[in-house]
């Protein structure tokens, strides 16, 4: 059994609208992201991912960050994907003591799971990363990370929509804790080239600093 597309588009709008009564309850701040994705399978079972990210913050006025990635992801067995991920940052301070653009490295681990179903596609994610400063001491943020998603089925449609929710747990660092509510959708522009649109609103809880949220806008073009 498949969701018409008529009703998929209903329960999108629907989402937007509770998206957009959590981003009224207090002041957001918009971020774009980009990034452009080159990928290649090793065998039937591995697959490397390079990409570059860029990004802006500050109601896109200001540029928040430079990104360089590399992740391998591993399918031992059907429908479970373990995944090693490390990034380099550039990333721009120009809020704290110290101003300009400070160089940090960030690992992550990952495990991915997969359920379908005639009616819904069901994906679970769990993570650990740790980011860490080349440039200043005891600049540490270690998280856990989990995220459910569901694929909505659409007839006719190739490559579905995407709802999730990610929450963000810092065990070492400034005890901050996030919340990711996201829409994503893939769109084949050759049988090789893609572009994935996101809408992300992203709700901060801080520790030691007055709480935050942000609404983000990512575009991600990948190509094999």
């Amino acid at each position: 059994m498949f969701i018409t597309k008529g009703a998929s588009n209903y329960l999108i709008v629907i989402f937007f609208i509770l998206l957009s009564n959590f981003s009224l309850a207090q002041s957001n701040e918009l971020r774009g992201w980009s990034s452009v994705e080159y990928g290649f399978e090793i065998n039937d079972n591995m697959k490397i991912d390079l990409s570059q990210h860029f990004r802006l913050k500050e109601d896109l006025n200001v540029i928040d960050t430079y990104i360089t990635e590399s992740e391998i992801s591993y399918e031992p067995i059907n429908q479970l994907t373990l995944l090693a991920q490390l990034r380099y940052y550039k990333r721009n301070d120009n809020s704290g003591g110290i101003q300009g653009f400070e160089n940090m490295m960030r690992y992550r681990f990952a495990i991915e799971k997969k359920f379908k179903s005639n009616k819904l596609n069901f994906e679970l994610r769990a993570a650990y990363q740790n980011r860490f400063s080349l440039d200043r001491e005891n600049r540490i943020k270690k998280r856990f990370r989990i995220r459910p998603l569901i694929e909505l089925k659409m007839k006719d449609w190739s490559n579905n929509p995407k709802i999730y929710f990610e929450y963000f747990d810092e065990i070492e660092g400034n005890d901050q804790k996030a919340y990711r509510y996201a829409i994503s959708k893939k769109i084949n522009t050759t049988k090789s080239q893609s572009l994935t649109l996101r809408y992300f609103y992203q709700k901060y809880k801080e520790k030691y600093s007055p709480n935050s949220s942000a609404n983000i806008i990512s575009f991600k073009y990948s190509f094999n």
